[in-house]
């Protein structure tokens, strides 16, 4: 009989206990047979603790109520560049060369960078949306940290300049950060 119950119990005691806590022990038959015999009993769903007459009943105390106050979100908002800081306008012809030229600069392939422009903005370097600018979409505080980092001015009114997006964007891409473009990375 021990044979035949001692693997089920095994299997309840070291699934239940032991393995929930990351405890890996190999129990033999006799720890396993002391095991069993040490637990105590289950008390009965008709047993009831008995109170104490001596010790008061605690009233439950009331816990405050926190209600939330709803701010609203501050959106970024775009300044525009000043009326003497135009961005410059380039064709697509050009753009096309700033891909070569910055992809080989970066050792990033240029198709790449060409595919994420056309992706984000479709080619567009006065491409809008929200607080992303430019054509590769850059937010104002990831350009700003690039840029830094790529020793470059961070104004981010140059997130609508073609060339210095193109730059970044192979800079960015060279240290292997293209999460940036979540949707349109290839």
């Amino acid at each position: 009989m021990l044979r035949v119950v001692a693997p089920f119990i095994f299997g309840v005691i070291v699934g239940a206990s032991f393995f929930n806590f990351g405890i890996k022990t190999r129990l033999t038959p006799q720890v396993l047979a002391d095991k069993v015999e040490a637990r105590e009993p289950t008390p009965h769903a008709t047993e009831s603790p008995t109170p104490n007459p001596t010790e008061p009943e605690a009233s439950p105390t009331p816990t405050p109520e926190i209600t939330p106050t709803s701010k609203p979100t501050p959106k970024p908002t775009f300044t525009p560049p000043p009326a003497g800081g135009q961005q410059p306008t380039f064709t697509s012809e050009q753009i096309y060369g700033f891909t070569e030229r910055f992809g080989a600069q970066y050792s990033v392939d240029p198709n790449v960078l060409r595919h994420i422009a056309l992706c984000e903005s479709g080619f567009k370097s006065n491409a809008t949306n929200g607080a992303y600018f430019g054509l590769y979409q850059f937010g104002s505080i990831t350009w700003t940290n690039y840029r830094k980092l790529l020793g470059e001015d961070p104004d981010p009114n140059l997130r609508l300049n073609a060339e210095e997006a193109v730059q970044t964007a192979a800079y960015a891409l060279s240290l292997g950060k293209s999460h940036i473009w979540p949707n349109c990375a290839p």
